[in-house]
């Protein structure tokens, strides 16, 4: 059931939510400023593999320490927001409005307060919260890592880096376990998959077509379903000499869309 917080009580519920988070988090902070311990808290949520996305007002300015924490973070997507004034903090299975900022001073000399809530406890608010967020989405704007302080570009995303061997297993029939968060992710970049031959992300998550309209049109040619090709259609990381049209997919997604 949904539960009051005063200042103190809202600290305490955002370290928690940082670290009962297994699956997903969702930060929106319309001024950031991190503490020592809050980069402590998401280094060990990102040490973790947690798809991570903060969201922050666009006319903010990160500070060049706060820009070269996040981008050292692998699992880390930034966006920027015009106008945005709410602060929501929420994971797979709890949530937080506040009105405390992700910044140090706001943590610390601020008074704050907030509501807590659950998916078990509170249906309702936490599917309302959700759906508000997917709706914001739409007005979100990747923040682009290319160099410090550089603008960000809408609806863009850089190729993830490609550096970890993966394990495949083979293509399931069923359509992806996607969780919420994976779902906002999906409408903020337009991209549900990447083509298993290039890399490229696509709007389709499709395991019978698992490719770019470019490399399908090579494919097809010959319609090898055993052919060696090089990017997991879930993460797009590069998986070498383990994907296939046959096995699109790295253990890992499998994982991740079909056995939780």
């Amino acid at each position: 059931m949904a539960k009051f917080l005063n200042a103190a009580g809202a600290q305490a519920a955002l370290v928690d939510l940082l670290k009962n988070a297994e699956k997903e988090l969702f930060i929106v902070s319309p001024y950031l400023k991190l503490s020592s311990l809050m980069k402590i808290y998401l280094s060990s949520v990102d040490n973790k593999g947690i798809s991570t996305s903060i969201v922050y007002r666009s006319d903010t300015k990160l500070t060049d320490e706060d820009l070269a924490f996040f981008k050292g973070l692998s699992n880390l997507k930034l966006y920027q927001c015009d106008n945005l004034h709410t602060k929501c903090y929420i994971n797979e299975r709890e949530g937080l409005i506040t009105s405390m900022n992700l910044h140090e001073h706001s943590q610390s000399h601020n008074w704050e307060m907030g509501i807590l809530f659950s998916k078990e406890g509170d249906a309702e608010i936490f599917t309302d919260v959700t759906q508000e967020l997917q709706l914001m989405a739409s007005h979100l704007k990747l923040q682009s890592f290319s160099k410090p302080g550089a603008p960000a570009h809408e609806k863009t995303v850089s190729v993830p880096k490609r550096t970890t061997p993966q394990h495949t297993v083979h293509k399931p029939t069923g359509p992806p376990k996607k969780g919420m968060l994976d779902k906002i992710f999906d409408t903020v970049t337009g991209e549900a998959g990447f083509c298993i031959r290039c890399g490229e992300g696509i709007a389709e998550f499709d395991l019978n077509s698992p490719y770019c309209h470019r490399c399908y049109a090579s494919w097809v040619r010959y319609k090898n379903v055993k052919y060696a090709e090089k990017y997991c259609h879930g993460c797009g990381l590069e998986v070498k000499d383990k994907i296939s049209f046959e096995k699109p997919l790295c253990r890992e997604c499998f994982t991740k869309f079909y056995q939780k």
